[in-house]
């Protein structure tokens, strides 16, 4: 005869052993969803409904489960805000997917990946016809996209447009491209997905996946006129966003995708795209506006060109941006373009103009501008005989 307590302890064995066996049916299961395979159609819906692409397509999440992205970090409130991108691919498509919500305004996301072109301005965004389309008021540093999907509140039909070979603002808008978006003004829970061919990407033997074997992304919320910006990005910005949609802002991060990690002109099988997922500056971010820290002139600021001297000086800042030193005499006129040397923001004039001529004894400007445009600084040297 068996006891109650054998019997309880017989059913409480059973559940342990039947949780177990679900716990790992449900991880084989998210195991093999969260891998890229051969082929992924008959598991992604592009319906704006994101859940197909699970934890391990996460891109804005850390491989120890931390956020990178923070769902209420626009300035604009959560009903303006990216929170989360997503990436897997088979051997014919790259599957992106955007969640956010826009609450009468924009969502686009950026794709990125040759060197030699792609947007710098978005202000002077032209259709092949030259007539404007998307324009607003972002310009891009260490990131260029030669392709972007846009879309509006309540359109469930995205745009795709792709940046015209070796042109940095002519677009066209392709037709062919599967998309949908679920944004609906207060909808928190809506998505952009879009299932693009990866023969669209890498259309020809100079752009294949062999010389170019990762994918750069950035999406952003703007506002819905043009020469707007917007509120939030994802990932972080390192000069942050803007409140006021009629300030310029700079994008200059982006998460970086390697897709052929072997090298064989495929895109890799059987990996989790987060696992192949870095940044140029890991997020979250505290966003700092661009500062000069110091300039030093490592033989002070007054030379003598006559006797073969020359000017060195180096710029201190606080974060990772590029500049240019013009060179200007005291009434404005322009002199020549200091000359770089093999260190990093650092320079050197041998008080010579644009046209190999000793300047004039006297006091000149030296005006370090950086390259975003986000700002300039001026320091006086004095030529002496």
């Amino acid at each position: 005869m068996v006891s109650i307590g054998e019997e309880t302890s017989k059913r409480l064995s059973k559940l342990r052993f039947n949780k177990i066996i679900l716990i790992t049916f449900s991880l084989f299961i998210s195991i093999c969803f969260s891998i890229t395979q051969e082929d992924l159609s008959d598991e992604i819906n592009i319906d704006g409904v994101s859940n197909e692409l699970d934890y391990y397509d996460e891109i804005l999440i850390d491989l120890n489960g931390n956020l990178l992205e923070s769902p209420i970090d626009s300035y604009w409130g959560e009903y303006n805000d990216i929170k989360q991108l997503k990436v897997t691919w088979d051997l014919n498509y790259l599957y992106l997917a955007v969640d956010a919500c826009s609450y009468d305004n924009n969502v686009l996301l950026f794709i990125d990946i040759y060197d030699d072109y792609g947007i710098e301005d978005m202000s002077e965004l032209n259709n092949l016809d030259n007539t404007g389309t998307w324009r607003r008021s972002f310009n891009f540093y260490n990131f260029n996209p030669d392709f972007f999907i846009a879309t509006w509140d309540r359109n469930d039909t995205p745009q795709f447009w792709k940046v015209e070979e070796e042109s940095s603002n002519r677009v066209e808008q392709i037709f062919t491209i599967e998309t949908f978006a679920t944004f609906d003004t207060d909808n928190l829970d809506g998505a952009m997905e879009i299932k693009i061919p990866f023969d669209m990407l890498f259309f020809d033997n100079e752009h294949s996946l062999v010389n170019f074997k990762h994918i750069k992304l950035l999406s952003i919320i703007t506002g819905g006129d043009d020469y707007t910006s917007g509120p939030d990005c994802a990932p972080d910005n390192l000069g942050g966003m803007a409140d006021d949609s009629g300030q310029m802002v700079i994008l200059d991060n982006y998460a970086e995708i390697l897709i052929d990690a072997v090298g064989d002109g495929y895109p890799d099988m059987g990996i989790n795209p987060q696992e192949q997922t870095s940044f140029l500056e890991t997020p979250p971010i505290k966003p700092e506006a661009l500062l000069v820290q110091n300039v030093i002139f490592q033989n002070g600021k007054t030379f003598s060109p006559i006797l073969d001297e020359v000017i060195q000086f180096e710029l201190n800042t606080n974060r990772l941006s590029d500049f240019s030193v013009k060179i200007f005499d005291l009434n404005g006129k322009f002199i020549d373009i200091a000359e770089e040397t093999e260190n990093p923001l650092n320079w050197i004039w041998d008080g010579e103009d644009q046209n190999q001529n000793l300047v004039p004894f006297g006091i000149y400007i030296l005006c370090f501008i950086a390259d975003t445009g986000e700002i300039s600084h001026n320091e006086a040297v004095v030529v002496i005989k």
